[in-house]
């Protein structure tokens, strides 16, 4: 009977466990740079002292700037313990860096809890090199055996949130701006970081101020790249012209 009674007991105990790990809120996500270090950050959407179970997360780097990432930091009392998980990979136009982690202990067991709303950081990357890293999902992370989308379980449930700030610039909005070759003899590639939400007009021109390209991207955050071929057009100087909100910056473009 006293055998039956304590199985009884460890069950409902086990049970009310699970329902309150089941019932905690999502874990949202987001990448900061802070002089030389990029900041992977977490942030829950409720209060939480259990088991920090296990969490995947992919940064993208545009492969035509000179960004590098160094080897990454665990910060002491992290209750996740994330490292690269395989190697750097190339996709197109982006480099991609995978981070898997695992823990296995409560935040309880050493006192400590997480309160709603607050950023933990969970891992600190060395950075060198002007231009952006993204925190991302996106075709190639969706892709299933690359398993490289957002992903965070509590007490071995699903908790996945959102990414609620995705870049981190190592370098100022204009110096983000690149034109890849530059001489070139008509095809190039232009790309552009915008680290908040606002309306940009993306123009190419001749030197009348005719257009030969135009775009008008709403609410666009995060790294624009494109592709332009100007073969079928008459060499010579031609301009990007980038209208961000009321700002307007001009670079220019040799067509030879």
């Amino acid at each position: 009977m006293a055998l039956s009674f304590t199985r009884t007991v460890a069950a409902s105990a086990l049970s009310i466990f699970a329902v309150s790990t089941f019932a905690q809120g999502n874990v949202d996500i987001g990448l900061f740079h802070n002089e030389g270090m990029l900041e992977v950050k977490v942030r829950p959407t409720a209060e939480f002292d259990g088991v920090f179970s296990s969490a995947v997360f992919t940064l993208r780097w545009d492969r035509n700037t000179d960004v590098s990432l160094g080897d990454a930091v665990v910060p002491e009392g992290t209750p996740i313990n994330s490292r690269k998980s395989g190697q750097l990979r190339e996709e197109g136009v982006f480099k991609y860096l995978v981070f898997a982690g695992f823990g296995f202990d409560a935040l309880a067991s050493t006192g400590a809890s997480w309160e709603a709303g607050h950023e933990y950081t969970i891992l600190q990357i060395p950075v060198t090199g002007s231009g952006a890293v993204e925190l991302v999902n996106d075709e190639w992370t969706g892709i299933l055996t690359n398993n490289a989308d957002y992903f965070v379980s509590l007490g071995g449930h699903d908790k996945t949130g959102v990414i609620y700030k995705s870049l981190a610039t190592t370098t100022d909005l204009e110096g983000t701006v690149t034109i890849k070759p530059n001489p070139n003899e008509g095809l190039f590639q232009f790309s552009f970081i915008s680290d908040e939400a606002i309306d940009i007009r993306v123009e190419v021109l001749n030197t009348l101020g005719q257009t030969t390209f135009s775009e008008n991207l709403k609410n666009f955050v995060g790294s624009y790249v494109k592709e332009m071929d100007l073969t079928s057009m008459s060499e010579g100087i031609y301009y990007l012209k980038l209208t961000r909100g009321d700002k307007t910056s001009v670079h220019k473009i040799a067509y030879r």
